[in-house]
């Protein structure tokens, strides 16, 4: 699409005062430098730096509900509780990551503190033991980029007869998605 703009500009004060030449050359005077400009062609550039930094991002929902042992079961001795109220959602852009669990403080002797997180992005190790994880345990390994959206988080509480009575405890789990 072609443009045209044309001016007029009138000086009619200037007319009388000069010739018909001496105007002329004054008004093409005063354009030839819009003129000039509209032909000009220009460019630049620029050096843009691009980056993507490592993403592993990882977030839970839900509480679970109280673990709580009544009696333990007449043929085994052990009396187990589960939860499958919480979830979470994960994302990386990295290859071969883990999503690991630690315990703030040790259960107490008799009892045990199991978890289970579902993936499709990676393989998960079932029922862990996370009862002494002060340290952290793998959950789930060989995690791909992507995201795992929505997951199942399964805790599995037992205690065997040996469990004294426990008055009502919090433990902090920490999950970290890491490589």
């Amino acid at each position: 699409m072609n443009i045209q703009l044309t001016f007029v500009i009138s000086f009619s004060f200037l007319r009388a005062a000069m010739g018909a030449r001496a105007y002329s050359l004054f008004l093409i005077s005063l354009l030839f430098p819009l003129a000039a400009l509209a032909q000009v062609r220009s460019s630049v550039t620029q050096v843009l730096t691009i980056e993507v930094k490592p993403i592993t991002k990882i977030a839970v929902s839900g509480n679970p509900g109280s673990l709580v042992v009544i009696d333990p079961v007449s043929v085994s001795d052990v009396s187990a509780v589960s939860d499958r109220n919480t979830r979470y959602s994960m994302l990386t852009n990295l290859e071969s990551m883990k999503i690991v669990a630690s315990i703030n403080e040790s259960m107490p002797a008799g009892t045990q503190l199991m978890m289970k997180l579902e993936s499709t992005k990676g393989i998960s190790d079932g029922l862990v033991d996370i009862s002494r994880a002060v340290r952290p345990v793998d959950l789930v390994t060989g995690i791909s980029r992507g995201s795992d959206l929505n997951q199942t988080i399964t805790y599995a509480f037992a205690a065997d007869a040996s469990a004294p009575e426990i008055e009502s405890a919090s433990r902090v789990i920490t999950l970290t998605l890491t490589e």
